[in-house]
This record gives C-alpha cells, structure tokens and sequence, in this order.
C-alpha cells in the first residue's frame, strides 16, 4: 500500500466518523429542545416544512408565551423586536436578524391568534426576497402540549446555496423557537420521547 493511500484513506475514516458524531450531536440537541419529527422539502421556489414538538406545559402557557412575542428576552439571532400593533387577535412586530457579514435584517411579521382553535399563524409582510406563512397548531396533554408547525418560505431569487443549507436555517430557526418558549416557560429539560424522529 502506497503513503498517499494510506493518508487518504485516513482523512476519509475522520471524515466519516466527525460527520456521524457532528450528526448524532445535532440530534442529541433537537430531541433536548422536544422536537419529536421533522420534514422540510424544496418544491419549486417553496420552501415546506412540517415539524411536531413536546414542550412540558399545559397548552393554554404555551400559547401565551408564543402570544407574548415582543416581551422579555430574545431568541437567538434576533437583534431587536418591537411590536408595531397590537389590537385583540393580531399583533405585527419588527424584528432585526443578524445577517450574514455583520448586515442586519430587518422583517416585519403579521401574528393572527386563534384561542379557541389553539392556533396561531404569522406571515411575513412587505415584498422582499424570503416570504413565509406559518402555522402553530397546539394540542393539549394534560401537563404537555404537542406541537405541530407548518411552514412555507417562498425565494423570489434563486440562490446559489446547497438545499442542505437552508434546510439547516429553517430547522434551526424552529429549535431556536423551542429554546425561547422553554427559556419563557422556565423548562430545563425536555421530556423524553420515543416518537418520531428528528
């Protein structure tokens, strides 16, 4: 066996063993945060994701720490949020996202609440190059509340980044919601839960 083999076939061995530990790394922390499935696909210019999550509170909390958007602290990648209007069942707030290269991001999202339906919807407003309509559906179960989240970004442009990427940011910015609602609910530990996949 030649040196250049042998060196090569070493760096694909770390590889494959820092991609399956990077992997099961990424798991480990999305199961920590409740999320119990996802599924994220590319259609067209649409962007579809469908995620289900337990957090450990009784239905009527989450919905009002979801509902609360604009108060306390902020989730992670969000620089600044100030709730525009707030009038009964709707609520627009600004919110500022650290960009790429230190740019700043400003998006302005339209809440809709639902009580009755244990709904809550949010869509983004103006024109610009990412638009998302979401969905927070909640069911309660006793002392939890189960999750499922429906959303569709639409890209105006195409980009020229691997669909891998996004998917990364799309989930993340899920678990980044399931970390701020735990942090606002003051839960330490996600229950833990055979169903699903993440």
């Amino acid at each position: 066996m030649s040196r250049t083999y042998k060196i090569v076939s070493a760096v694909l061995i770390l590889a494959v063993v820092l991609g399956i530990g990077y992997y099961a790394h990424q798991r480990y922390h999305a199961r920590r945060m409740g999320l119990l499935s996802q599924r994220i696909e590319h259609d067209g210019d649409a962007w579809k994701a469908r995620f289900t999550a337990r957090i450990a509170a009784p239905e009527q909390s989450v919905f009002d720490a979801i509902r609360d958007v604009g108060h306390g602290d902020h989730p992670g990648g969000v620089k600044g949020l100030r709730v525009l209007s707030d009038s009964g069942n709707q609520k627009t707030v600004e919110m500022e996202l650290a960009g790429p290269a230190g740019q700043t991001i400003v998006t302005r999202l339209a809440f809709q609440y639902f009580p009755s339906e244990h709904r809550i919807t949010y869509r983004t407003l103006g024109s610009g190059d990412f638009m998302t309509q979401a969905e927070y559906q909640l069911e309660p179960e006793g002392s939890s509340t189960l999750i499922r989240f429906h959303e569709v970004t639409t890209i105006r442009e195409a980009m020229p980044v691997p669909d891998g990427l996004i998917k990364d940011v799309i989930r993340n910015v899920f678990l980044a919601q399931l970390k701020d609602l735990r942090h606002k609910l003051h839960i330490r530990s996600a229950e833990s839960s055979d169903e699903g996949e993440p």
